[in-house]
This record gives C-alpha cells, structure tokens and sequence, in this order.
C-alpha cells in the first residue's frame, strides 16, 4: 500500500487590495507550479464535507483548490471579475508569509482508525503546528489542505502522514565502496537521517552476487528504509545525495584485448584539462579513464566506438624472407615512415615468416620498401666453425660467449655503418656450422671486409685451451648458487667470464670457462690460463660437496595420476617446491622416472623429506574432490573475499582448491570456509587461510584527534611522513578532508606503535608549532635571504624554525610596499632567538654606510699592493675580519678617476679612512734609497713565491722594488727614514750575506761527470745534510746538467731474436772541451733533526744547552766528507772517457735497476764511479741505459746491470 501526493501547490495569499488577476502560485518541494490566467469562481463550502458541525465551520470561509483565486477584500462574492481597467492600478501586489498545500492519501496506504481518533489528530496537528487543516474523502483517498508559514504547512504534514499512514520498507541499491559514507564517522551521518526522519535504516553486510558494475568498479549493496512514506522518501533522498557526492569521479579501466594495436592507439584527444583524463598503460593494456561519472562514461563509449574502428582498418600481413636476410630490415625506420609494426620471428628456427602489422595500404608499402632498401645491402657469412682445425664445438661455445657479453660491441662501434648477426641459441643448437652474418651498404665492401678480418682475428685470439667445460654441476639444482659464486670471481678480477648452457637449454648442465684476455703486453702461457681456469673451477668445490651428499628417494604413483596431477597443473608441484625451499634445501623432482608409474626425488634431508611426505600423501588421496573445512573469525569473511572476489580467487589459482563461504554465520563469531580438490593442496591452503585469517581478524581502527592546522606538518612534504609510517608498520593512515579526527587502520600492534609515533609526532608539532610575524623592510629582504638563500637556511636550521616570507618576491604589489611580512613557526625559544638574530642581521644593513676618499694616483698601488695584499692587511687592521659585508673600490691603474669608495658597517668605514689617511702622511714624509745589491742575489730578496719580501715589507712598512730576473736595475727601498734604515740593516746583515761553510771550484767541462748529473748533489744533502749551491753559476750549472743525452739508436738497438745489447765507445772531448770556466760548489751545513718535532721545547732546550760542540764537530765532518767526495770525483773526471749503451727488448724490468727509492742504481753509482742514466717512459727513446765515466767503470756497471735484467 502506498500514499501518492497530488496537485500539491503552495498558494501565497495577496493582500486583500490586489485583484486577483495578478496571482500566481509557486512550486513547494514537491509542487508544481500553476500560473492563474483567467478568473474563475472559487470553489464553496459545498465542495467541502464537514470535519464537525456545519455551525463550527460557518465563520471559516476558506477559498483552495487547483485554480484558486485569492479572496475579495471583504467577503466572497460571486460578482464578475472587475474590468481589465482596475488591473492596470500602480500599486505592487506585497507577497503573503503563508502558503496553502493539498496531498492526497490512497486509503489502503492509510490506518484503520475511527472518525474521533482522526479529528484527535488534526487537532494536534494545527496545534502543535499552527496550520489550518482541512480534508475531504473520495471513495478511494483523502485530499487534505494545509495552510499556514511554509515550515510549519512542511512540518504539519509529515506529521499528518506519519500517524495516518501504515510503515513502509523500501529496499534500492547503492554501491558498497559509498557504505562508509553513508555511515559516517562512527555512524554520526546514518544516525542524524534517522533522527531527524524517525525512520530505521539497515545496511546489508555483504555485497549482491552478479552486481559488479564496471563504471563504477563496485559491487552493489541492499540498502533498506523503514518508517513512513514521507519519512522514507526523504531519507532516500539524502542517501542518493550523499551517493552521488562519493561516486561523481570515477575511475574506469579498459582493457585493449589485441596486444597488436598497441603501437597505433592515441588516446590524447580523448583527455580534457577540466574533465576526463584517460591513462594508456603499454605494458598491460589498460586503459583508465578519469573524471566526473557521467563524463567518463561518455568518454568510455567514445574510446569503445575508436577500438571498433581500429579493428577494421588494421590488418595483419605475414610474408617469407630467409633468415639470413631479416635483420637487414629496418624496424624503427619503416614504423617511424609507414606507420607499419614489422615482427621479426624469435621463437622458432624454422619459421621464415616475417610479421607486418598496419593499415591495408600501408602494409603493401613497408613490405615493397623492406624488399627496395635490402637490395641496397651486400652480406658476406663468417663461418667460424672453421677455425681452431674445425672445431664446430667451440665455435658455438664462442658465439654464446659473443652473444652472453657482447663481446663484438668495439667491432660494431668502430664500423657503425656495418651490422654483425650472430646466430641465435636455438640456431646453434641444430646447425652443423657457425655462421656470423655482416652486411653493410654494396658501396662499402671494403668496410665489411674489414669487419671480417677483425672477427677473424678476435675468434683466433680465443683458442680452446683458452676455455674449460665444467658439466660435473646439476643446473637444476645448483644453477642460480654457480652464477653467484662465478659473478663474485668475475668482481674480484680473475679475468674469467663464463656462460651457463641452462639458461639456453633446458637438462644442460655444461659451463663455459673463458679466459679473457689481459692488458699485459703478451699473451699468458698455456699453463697459465689453464691455472686460473682451474682455480675458477675449484671455487665450486662447496657445490660439488653439496652434491655429492644428496640422496635418492622413489615414489610409486601411476603414470595417468601424474599427468592428472602435475602435468595438467604445475599448481601442486610449486607448492612441493616452494615447502622444500622453505627447508633451506635443494630438490630435484622428475616425473615418469625411473618407470612410468615411478617418480625420482633427489635432494638433501630436509628437503628431501618434506616432498616425500606430500608426495605419499598426494599417492594416498589422488583425488581432486575432497573436502575439508575450516573455520575463521567471521569479520574476516569479507578481507577472505577481498575486493571483487580477488582474495578468494587468488587462493582458488594459488593452490588449485575450490573455496565455498557461506553467506550466513549462525554463531556470529566463526565461520565454516569448505575447501574442495587434492588433500595436500587443501592441507597447505588450510594452513594459509587460518594464517591470514588470524592477521585479518586483529585489524583494528583507532583514531587520533588532532587539530586540522596540523595535518599537513604530520602529513609531510609529498605524503612523505604518512607513507613512512605506512610502510613501517603495515597500516593504512587516513586523514579527512574536514575534521579532526585521523584514522589508523590495520594490524593492532602495528596500529598501537604507529599511534604512538604520530602521537609523539602531534606534540611535537604543537609544542613547536607556535608562529610568529614580524615585519621586515624590503631593502633588508636580500640580506636575511643571502645568496642562494643561504643566511635564511642556516637560521633554519640553527633554530630549528620555519621562517617563511608570506609575500611572493616576484609579487608586483610586494614590491611596492616598504615591509613585508616574515612568518617563523617553532618553539617558543627557538622563535625569541631565530628573531633575534634576524634582528642582528636588520641592524647591520642599517649601520651600512658608504663613504667617498680622494686620493692622489701614485697611492693607489701603494694602498693596493702587491696582488692586494696591503689592501687586505689594511681592511684586516679596521675590522673588515668581523663584518661580512664590506667593500672597498680602488680606481684601477689606468684610471684617472681619484675616488676610492669603501662600503661596509660604520665602524669599519671611518677605521679604514683613517688608515688610508696614515698612508699618505706617512707617504708625504717617505724617502726612496737604492740598494747596491749584485743581481745574483737579489734573488733571495724575493725568496720562495715571495715571501722574503713580504716579510721585509710588512715589518718594515716600506715597499721593496726589485728588478724581474734577468733585468738589470737596481733595487730600491721607500718609506719613512727610519724603517728604510732598519729594513736596509736587515737586508744587508741577514739576507744578501754570502754565507757558506766551503767553496770549491769544479771545471765546467766535468762538472756533469762530477755531479752525477745532480745526484751528488742530491746524495749530499740527503745523507750528509750538505747543501750544494753555485751562486752566478747556478744558471750555467743547471743547463750542464739538465742536457739532453744523445743515444745512437741505430747502433745501440738489437735485431732478430737480441734481447740484450752492450756497446761501449769513447767520448768526444770536443764538446766537453767547449765548455770553458769553472762552476763554484758552495757547501752549506742545514741539518734537520726530526727527532725536535715529537720533543717539548723544554726537552729541546735542555738538549741544546747540555751539548754545545756536538752539533760543530758533526758540521766538521760533514763538510770534510764531502769535500773528500767532490775533489775524488774531479780526480776521476779526466779519466771518465768512455760511454755505454745498454739496450733490452724489455725496459719495463728497468724498475730492478732502479730499486726501491733508488737506492739499487745508487749502489751501482757508488760501486763502479760512474754516471747512469735510466730513461723514463715518456722519454723518446726509453729502452736503453746510458753509462758515462772510466772505461773499467763503465764495463763493470754494465756487466751489473745485465746481470741484473
């Protein structure tokens, strides 16, 4: 039964003046609006029955009905309707505040009640209400009228309907995924529709069968509405309300079922910025298509229409090319001019047939291109399998090992106009030959034979004794622990690569050994290359041990059930597989073997044992239609089932079993999931459900209220602290878009640890989250923010506070305003003292100042100095250390300008006026001095990179101008009188002294014989603390010592099968007699005592003050030594007449000659009296020793030195 609402108006009643031909009626909630055209005679009491006595209802003249026309401005008259005339009146009709409204109820929706119990009702009603309400009955319904305020008629008549109407149960469907929103938050918006419309509302747990909608990718669910039709009505409308909030975007996916057209498909027209986005995924081939429902679902039928269309424009055309010839096609090229997909076969040897996919037209094209521009191509065949005396083996051994490392890539980069085609595995596996395909343009025949002669000389250079086969290893079992362990000997440098045959052809279990070739110069020797293949092959010993331990078990099990079971699905025997796995152990299982009845298991004990107790079980139950059953926490049932089914239907394909859940429980608590297929498969998926069930039945949801300022700092930046705290503890955090509260779904101790770290999170948040604005000038900006926004960070990060500008720099209007705002958010402290700083930083930029000094010219180089550095001694000495930011401009030398500016803190600025100003008094009274200073010693006024007379200048105050080298001029000394005294007394006292222990004179002719071309010289000083130096010969000294020996290389070098060669020849004494003069040998005692640097000072005193003539008596006998030495080697020098050359086919084993720091060639020098000459590697000719002094001298040394190579 059911009550319907007809002619349902809301009349607003005009003032009494207006005439009736200006009315009009609006529409209610439910009403439909009626314009009053015409004037027609009001309905009269008569069409009314009476609720009471007819005396009761005689004052009451009340007009209704569906062309009512608003009453007369004293009493109801039949007279006609007043002229058009009167209707033309200026005064505006002022709209009524009360409303009429008529419904109709179908009695059998109605109660059985009596005519006093009905008139009590009515009564309450207008009571309670304060309407007017009247109501005549029909055979068949009860029109009621109620007037009154538009709230109060709405509100008069659901209670109307409410008490007279019989409950109703209406049952519509919704979508599951809307259940949560309809709910509420803890039940908060399902509660307040049933409150505020009196009504029950029952949501049903589980979804309905056979209602997954794909738009909405959403399973339907019962939803249904008890109370009266009103209430319902209402109700259901909020719902649908509410439904059509949470499914107005959606996401739908599509699936591209012929995997051919992905390369033609475009979606990109179909996407809308505002609208529909629509996603291609290559890979699986969906298609998602998001946005606003309606406008998605328009969008899916568009793309549905597109797919239709492609399907009968795209064709497929497969057409024979020998193989040898495919990969002259190509691929990227006619894609990218035709369009044109071209599949190359990969799988089968036999197959010929080359793939072109593309519409009708352009198909013919590619294929009449592909056959045009492989013409243009010359192919020569490389058939390897000749080479190493026909050893067919190896050559396919080889073009493995080519084809695992991509051994010809240097090849192919060299020549990039060629193209190499190695024969595939499955190629190899059947040929009788190894055949290498190069092609390349007709016009380049050259180039590819060029190719050849490289391959050819690449297969020579990998001899079979350069390879091991190690076939002694199960694949199967072992395969993925060998590739390990050979991967950790190809890292640790063994120089041996190698290829499994297994993962080319399946039950092989052969392993190629390649030695690859060094970087040394030479090839290894045959023995060893087979050392370190061995020692590769050895480093799987553990795996042979392994091996060896493991046992052999036969399970009897007819030949028709193992098909059944382990043939026709590979479901149970991966669940064998994966259990032994679990064992830490290695199982081998083979089917029909050793009989057809029989199955073999090979493994170790563990391993082994656990596949033999499934396959015994399995052998017992062959059966696929058992049954078990088992029980689990009714709220997991619905997690079992997962979304859509998926959950179940992964058990179902995981363990081959089929899953019956009831829909019911009749406890409430538990649930009887029946399992039907193998025993074993049931016995592990039992195992798994009750596991799973147990994690599903302790999810858990707790929520954490916190302030909605706060979500986004617990948020972090990219969801980066929500998904940390996700992927931790295997929970799902969700914050609501409005409200406090935040919701922690998942297992409870997971839930608990994450609550407490986003608890913890919270109060550090509010504990730090304290904000404060303080206004910054804008000249001050760029300061606080500092170059690349370095100074704001490092207040960032010293305080650890936020420190945000709320106006954009970029801003146009920022830019005008003279302060902008500075947001810093932390803690208390951490504000007072990130403010303070910035504080500090504002003070600064207000004490910068800018001054102006004239200076004369001829002070700017003296203020400047040089490479600047009087000018960085000068701002050092006013402050400029302290201060950051502070300038000083000086006019460069070619300048006329006489300004210099100097910009910086106050203090800084007037500090250094000053010192500018004590420059140019003191510059008034300066005078300039020269120096008589021989040139050959002004270079110690210099010293190493200056610093002689920088230290003279700083502590002088003068300024030492002294002539470039080898530039005559006199050195001159300026400044006040006085330091140009103390600074010429320290000069001339200190610095230019000669000051040496002993000088000899070494004629210029020998002295490359007697210095050893500078190893003396360097012997002395390291062993005798003897500084050598040659004072105005040091320049005539160093060119003697430093030429270039000539060495006959025609001569000197072997021939043929020499691997050593000595010759000796005297020297002519022409050149040496050019050099004429002598070079002085100054000795100079410089001892350092290493021991000082690990002693005290008073340790070093004490030391000094307990021995003073030890130090003299060693000065003594270091010079005398010395002396001894340099005059024994002038002796020599008129002797030293001969010259020899040694010359090796090997020079890097002149490192023997050489010795650990020298000290071998030091020994030969010292033994024979001789200069030995060892070349460099970079020197032009580097492979021969040359030997200079006595003819016995020379003889000796290379008689040594042969010894020694």
């Amino acid at each position: 039964m059911s009550a319907s609402v007809e002619n349902e108006v809301d009349i607003e009643t005009p003032p009494t003046s207006v005439d009736s031909s200006q009315v009009k009626t609006e529409d209610s909630l439910d009403s439909e609006a009626v314009l009053v055209e015409e004037p027609k005679p009001l309905p009269s009491l008569k069409d009314l029955p009476s609720l009471c006595s007819n005396t009761s209802l005689g004052s009451a003249k009340v007009a209704w009905g569906p062309h009512v026309r608003p009453p007369a401005p004293s009493t109801v008259s039949s007279s006609p309707s007043p002229s058009p005339s009167s209707n033309k009146s200026n005064s505006r009709p002022m709209r009524s505040k009360t409303i009429q409204e008529a419904f109709t109820l179908d009695l059998q929706s109605q109660l059985s009640i009596n005519k006093p119990e009905f008139s009590r009702i009515v009564q309450s009603v207008k009571q309670t209400h304060s309407v007017s309400v009247e109501s005549t009955l029909s055979k068949n319904s009860r029109t009621f009228l109620i007037s009154g305020y538009p709230e109060n008629v709405r509100e008069g008549r659901r209670e109307l309907i409410k008490k007279l109407t019989k409950p109703i149960v209406d049952v519509f469907q919704v979508p599951s995924g809307c259940k949560a929103a309809i709910i509420g938050s803890g039940g908060k918006h399902i509660r307040e529709i049933q409150d505020s419309l009196g009504v029950r509302i029952n949501l049903a747990k589980e979804n309905n069968p056979d209602s997954f909608d794909e738009d909405l990718n959403d399973f339907t669910s019962d939803i249904s509405i008890e109370g009266d039709i009103e209430s319902v009505k209402l109700a259901k409308q909020r719902i649908a309300k509410t439904v059509k909030e949470e499914t107005k975007n959606a996401s739908i996916k599509i699936s591209l079922e012929n995997e051919s057209f992905v390369p033609f498909v475009d979606f990109s027209s179909f996407s809308s910025d505002d609208d529909v986005k629509v996603q291609f995924f290559e890979k699986s081939g969906d298609i998602l298509i998001s946005g606003l429902l309606e406008d998605a679902k328009a969008t899916k039928i568009k793309i549905q229409d597109y797919l239709k269309q492609l399907e009968t424009e795209i064709t497929e055309e497969r057409i024979v090319i020998p193989r040898k010839f495919q990969f002259l096609i190509d691929v990227e090229e006619i894609r990218e001019k035709f369009n044109v997909v071209v599949k190359l076969p990969t799988k089968s040897v036999e197959d010929q047939k080359v793939s072109f996919l593309g519409t009708y037209s352009t198909v013919k094209e590619a294929i009449d291109f592909a056959r045009t521009s492989s013409k243009a191509y010359a192919v020569d065949t490389l058939d390897i399998s000749k080479s190493h005396s026909k050893n067919l083996s190896h050559a396919k051994n080889l073009a493995l090992y080519f084809s695992k490392y991509d051994a010809l890539k240097n090849i192919q980069d060299a020549h990039p106009d060629t193209k190499i085609l190695l024969p595939s595995p499955e190629e190899l596996a059947l040929a009788e030959s190894v055949d290498i395909l190069i092609s390349g343009k007709n016009d380049q025949t050259d180039e590819i034979k060029n190719v050849r002669k490289e391959l050819i000389s690449l297969v020579n250079d990998i001899t079979p004794q350069d390879t091991l086969i190690i076939d002694d290893l199960d694949f199967e079992l072992f395969g993925k622990e060998i590739k390990k362990i050979l991967l950790g000997q190809e890292n640790e440098a063994s120089l041996v690569q190698f290829v499994q045959f297994g993962d080319y052809y399946p039950d092989n279990d052969s392993i190629l050994l390649v030695a690859t070739p060094s970087n040394e110069d030479f090839k290894p020797s045959v023995e060893e290359i087979k050392q370190r293949l061995d020692q590769v092959s050895s480093s799987l010993e553990s795996l042979r041990s392994k091996q060896n331990n493991l046992e052999t078990k036969t399970i009897h099990l007819s030949s028709n059930d193992q098909n059944s079971l382990f043939l026709d699905s590979k479901v149970t025997l991966g669940l064998i597989s994966e259990e032994a796995n679990q064992e830490e152990g290695h199982l081998q299982i083979k089917l029909h073997t050793p009989s057809d009845d029989e199955i073999t298991l090979r493994g170790n004990g563990k391993a082994l044992k656990v596949a033999a107790k499934a396959f015994e079980c399995t052998a017992k139950a062959p059966s696929k239609k058992a049954k078990t059953t088992v029980e689990i926490p009714a709220n997991a049932v619905a997690r079992l089932i997962g979304s859509k089914g998926s959950n179940s239907q992964q058990i179902r394909e995981k363990f081959d079993v089929q899953i019956d859940i009831p829909s019911e429980t009749e406890n409430g608590k538990s649930v009887e999931v029946t399992l039907t297929g193998l025993q074993y498969n049931m016995d592990i998926a039992k195992s798994y459900i009750a596991a799973e069930a147990k994690k599903w039945a302790d999810i858990v949801s707790k929520e954490l209220i916190a302030p909605q300022k706060y979500h986004r700092n617990l948020i972090g930046p990219q969801g980066i602290y929500c998904q940390r705290l996700q992927d931790k503890y295997n929970v799902r955090v969700m914050f609501p878009k409005t409200g406090d509260s935040i919701t922690i779904r998942g297992p409870s101790r997971g839930v608990a640890k994450a609550y407490e770290e986003l608890k913890a999170l919270l109060d550090f948040e509010m504990e730090n989250g304290h904000k404060s604005v303080i206004k910054i000038k804008t000249e001050c900006v760029s300061r606080i923010i500092g170059k690349n926004g370095d100074v704001i960070n490092d207040i960032r990060a010293d305080y650890g506070v936020r420190a945000d500008f709320l106006q954009s720099s970029s801003d146009a209007k920022a830019q005008e305003l003279e302060e902008v705002d500075l947001e810093i958010t932390g803690s208390r402290q951490a504000i007072k003292d990130a403010v303070q700083k910035i504080n500090s930083i504002i003070a600064e930029v207000q004490d910068f100042v800018k001054k102006t000094i004239d200076v004369d010219p001829k002070y700017h180089g003296i203020i400047l100095g040089s490479g600047g550095r009087n000018l960085r001694e000068l701002m050092s000495k006013a402050g400029g250390d302290e201060c950051k930011s502070r300038f000083v401009d000086i006019p460069k030398a070619n300048s006329e300008s006489r300004v210099i500016t100097v910009e910086g803190p106050k203090k800084f600025v007037d500090s250094f006026a000053k010192e500018i100003k004590k420059i140019i008094e003191d510059g008034e009274n300066s005078i300039t001095k020269e120096l008589d200073i021989p040139s050959e010693r002004q270079g110690a006024l210099v010293g190493p990179g200056g610093v002689v007379r920088r230290q003279l200048e700083s502590e002088f105050h003068v300024i030492l101008k002294i002539p470039n080298k080898n530039e005559e001029g006199r050195v001159t000394i300026t400044g006040l009188p006085e330091n140009v005294a103390k600074a010429e007394k320290k000069i001339s006292s200190d610095i230019v002294k000669e000051n040496f222990d002993h000088e000899l004179q070494v004629p210029a002719k020998y002295h490359e014989f007697v210095s050893e071309r500078g190893a003396l010289i360097r012997d002395l000083r390291s062993s005798e603390s003897i500084n050598v130096r040659h004072g105005n010969g040091t320049k005539k000294a160093n060119q003697i010592i430093r030429r270039s020996i000539i060495v006959p290389a025609e001569r000197v070098r072997g021939s043929g099968d020499e691997k050593i060669k000595f010759i000796s020849e005297e020297i002519d004494s022409s050149e040496e007699s050019a050099l004429e003069g002598t070079i002085p040998w100054r000795l100079s005692y410089e001892p350092v005592n290493l021991d000082d640097l690990f002693e005290d000072d008073d340790a070093k005193k004490t030391k000094t003050e307990s021995d003073p003539s030890n130090d003299s008596n060693k000065k003594q006998s270091a010079i005398e030594k010395a002396v001894k030495i340099i005059e024994g080697r002038i002796a020599l020098a008129p002797s030293a007449n001969t010259v020899g050359y040694i010359w090796t086919a090997n020079p890097k084993n002149f490192n023997k000659i050489v010795g650990p720091a020298g000290s071998n060639i030091k020994k030969l020098r010292e033994a024979t009296g001789t200069v030995i000459n060892v070349p460099k590697k970079s020197d032009k000719i580097n492979d021969t020793i040359v030997i200079k002094g006595t003819k016995e001298g020379v003889e000796k040394a290379a008689d040594m030195i042969t010894k020694q190579l």
